[in-house]
């Protein structure tokens, strides 16, 4: 029975990354990447954030980057695990993915709050390694930030994310499996996973995609923080006239 059991155990492991070796050099974008001010690692993460919140379309830098959904707004829960599916049809571009967000109001507290999770990602049964090297810190009104905007007390936070750049995936299907163990005091750990199941078309952005990507020379400030679907239903209803 356990030569029976033993090629199933080793299927299972293999379809969840276990044993298959890591990702090809030059599939995630090194943490100490040269970049330049639109393209730094704390403007990428917080892009995602933003996004989450409704504040920035799937695409931005005219398409060169494609940010990944985040759920801001899922809850840890103690021995719980939570599961959730994204099915992404895109073009051939790179792709922005946060696995883990913190905030509060010091950098410190930041980082001491980041020291609670354990991450894994897996792209195509191969393991990204060492995911922890991809933490990055920031304050939302800080000098590495652009174009993203937070108005009031939200500026003033200190963020971490776990944020990684993915390289342009060859066109064909490809899973993304992200698993996020959040460890609550001495309780059992709360457990993410997340599975993007991506269609990357044999192309690179289209026009429409990259008019969809906020101007490079946009004023953060005149965003403000209404969600895109607001500010569409309202240019589409045209100017507001006086009382």
């Amino acid at each position: 029975m356990v030569r029976r059991a033993l090629p199933l155990l080793l299927v299972v492991l293999a379809a969840a990354g276990w044993g298959n070796g890591a990702v090809p050099p030059g599939t995630v974008r090194a943490p100490g990447a040269k970049t330049n001010m639109d393209t730094n690692p704390a403007n990428l993460a917080s892009a995602v954030v933003t996004h989450s919140f409704g504040q920035l379309p799937d695409y931005i830098d005219a398409g060169s980057f494609r940010l990944l959904p985040f759920d801001m707004y899922r809850a840890a829960q103690p021995g719980v695990r939570t599961a959730r599916t994204y099915r992404i049809v895109a073009p051939r571009t790179s792709l922005v993915l946060d696995t883990a967000v913190t905030s509060a109001l010091t950098e410190y507290d930041a980082r001491r709050d980041a020291q609670q999770y354990a991450i894994r990602v897996v792209l195509d049964g191969r393991v990204v390694p060492s995911p922890l090297r991809y933490w990055v810190f920031y304050r939302n009104n800080g000098p590495l930030i652009c174009r993203i905007y937070f108005p009031g007390d939200l500026g003033s936070l200190n963020m971490g994310a776990n944020s990684l750049v993915l390289s342009p995936l060859s066109a064909g299907r490809h899973l993304l499996h992200v698993v996020v163990r959040e460890q609550i005091g001495g309780s059992a750990p709360a457990t993410f996973v997340t599975d993007y199941v991506l269609h990357v078309l044999p192309r690179g952005p289209s026009a429409r995609e990259r008019a969809s990507a906020p101007r490079d020379d946009a004023n953060p400030a005149s965003l403000g923080n209404e969600p895109l679907s607001y500010r569409a239903s309202a240019a589409a209803a045209g100017p507001r006239t006086g009382r």
